[in-house]
């Protein structure tokens, strides 16, 4: 049994450590463990890295996902594990030849067109600091119920309030709560300084219930029922009405190097609810989307990112547009109708450890917005990229610093263009 607990410690060991390079800011430090009532179980370092196993079991892993915390707290039989930690993160940047109004370097909000007013800029921003807490219980053939919160203090209107980020139980399989849409593949992105990551991601959060099931080494699938979040530019005679229907969104996942590398095929099927004044009636459009995604190891430094998505009436669901209401629009064809809009987004992504402490990383990603059926708005968005180039330094296990260039272009459906130059740099200490 002791050699049993020695192998288990020694896989999980290699595991921690492989695992916290996937993902560059997070905690690399091994947790304390503190063991409640047992008084010299935390020198016992077979039961330490136990619990830590356990705890990183239930991690799920990808960008912007937390890690280890610093301090873990375990019962006596280890039936009760409680982690929390959290993070101090500030970014400064500085826009030049073209500035974003935000912390985040989100290109549909690039001014078009550009001005002296809009040129140069700095910020300053603490507030994607937060902390999470995590309880996890044995359930004996049920396998671990995980509970999970996570905030940061982006809420109210000056970005400076506690804000709920996620909220969801786990158990057998099944997530009821509020974390990042199903149809996101967290793994299709290279880390960036930049919060908001590249602007073709699907990470988006939504309230679901989700079912996901692993089959033997390689496979595994997932579909759940989420909150719709319709982003609508409704027409004179229509109007906003109580969605009646989630969204789908399912996965199927290949995973192999140990799930270093993988490759998921991903759906998201939805019914978008609106009134029509004139009938006095509630009508529907479908939506739907494909994406394919992935990640590969290809060689012992290197990692490739990729992602493809397109489909109808998902704008709500790429991260750049979700509030641009072009899930649906005028419909030039019929007054007072409206229409699905056809959206694509890509990513292509690398990271490149040089060595444990420096780690460089690098991102394009697009968003393109199909004007079909004639439907031309001038100052409606219609294509934007997205280029980051990051690096990275490992002050301490627990402290990281970041440096990257962005570069952002949008173009609206007259033509007219506005692009944008950010430098950025990051420290993050995490607990």
């Amino acid at each position: 049994m002791k050699r049993v607990k020695l192998l288990c410690a020694a896989l999980c060991g290699v595991c921690w450590a492989v695992g916290g390079r996937a993902q560059v800011l997070k905690n690399h430090t091994k947790s304390e463990v503190f063991f409640l009532g047992a008084r010299g179980m935390e020198r016992d370092s077979a039961l330490v890295d136990e619990v830590i196993d356990t705890y990183y079991s239930t991690i799920e892993k990808g960008f912007r996902q937390t890690g280890l915390p610093r301090f873990i707290v375990a019962g006596r039989e280890r039936k009760m594990i409680f982690g929390i930690g959290g993070n101090v993160s500030v970014r400064l940047n500085y826009d030049f030849e073209g500035m974003i109004p935000d912390p985040d370097f989100v290109t549909s909000l690039i001014p078009v067109p550009g001005s002296p007013r809009t040129r140069r800029q700095v910020l300053f921003d603490p507030s994607t600091s937060g902390l999470y807490f995590k309880a996890i219980a044995h359930a004996g053939r049920l396998g671990p119920v995980v509970g999970y919160v996570q905030t940061d203090f982006r809420g109210g209107s000056n970005r400076h309030t506690l804000s709920l980020q996620m909220a969801y139980v786990e158990i057998a399989g099944f997530s009821v709560g509020r974390r990042f849409t199903t149809f996101c593949d967290l793994g299709a992105s290279p880390a960036t300084v930049d919060f908001e990551g590249p602007n073709g991601y699907s990470l988006v959060y939504r309230t679901m219930v989700r079912y996901r099931h692993r089959f033997g080494e390689h496979w595994s699938v997932a579909a759940a029922a989420e909150m719709p979040d319709p982003s609508v530019s409704y027409v004179p005679g229509t109007s906003a009405v109580a969605q009646r229907m989630p969204d789908f969104p399912v996965y199927v996942r290949y995973g192999w190097n140990e799930d270093k590398s993988h490759l998921r095929l991903s759906a998201v099927f939805r019914d978008i609810y609106f009134y029509e004044d004139g009938k006095e009636d509630v009508n529907s459009l479908f939506g739907w989307g494909i994406q394919f995604s992935g990640a590969i190891q290809a060689g012992r430094k290197l990692t490739t990112y990729m992602q493809f998505l397109y489909g109808e009436g998902i704008a709500a669901y790429i991260q750049d547009i979700a509030g641009e209401g072009l899930d649906l629009a005028a419909d030039p064809r019929k007054p007072g109708a409206l229409q699905t809009l056809p959206a694509m987004s890509w990513i292509a992504g690398l990271q490149y450890e040089f060595s444990p402490k420096w780690i460089a990383t690098a991102a394009y990603s697009g968003v393109k917005v199909f004007g079909r059926n004639d439907y031309r708005v001038p100052d409606t968005y219609r294509i934007a990229h997205y280029l980051s180039a990051n690096l990275f330094y490992h002050l301490t296990g627990s402290c990281q610093i970041g440096a990257a260039y962005l570069y952002g272009t949008r173009r609206n459906m007259d033509d007219r263009q506005g692009h944008a130059n950010r430098a950025q740099a990051i420290v993050q200490y995490n607990f």
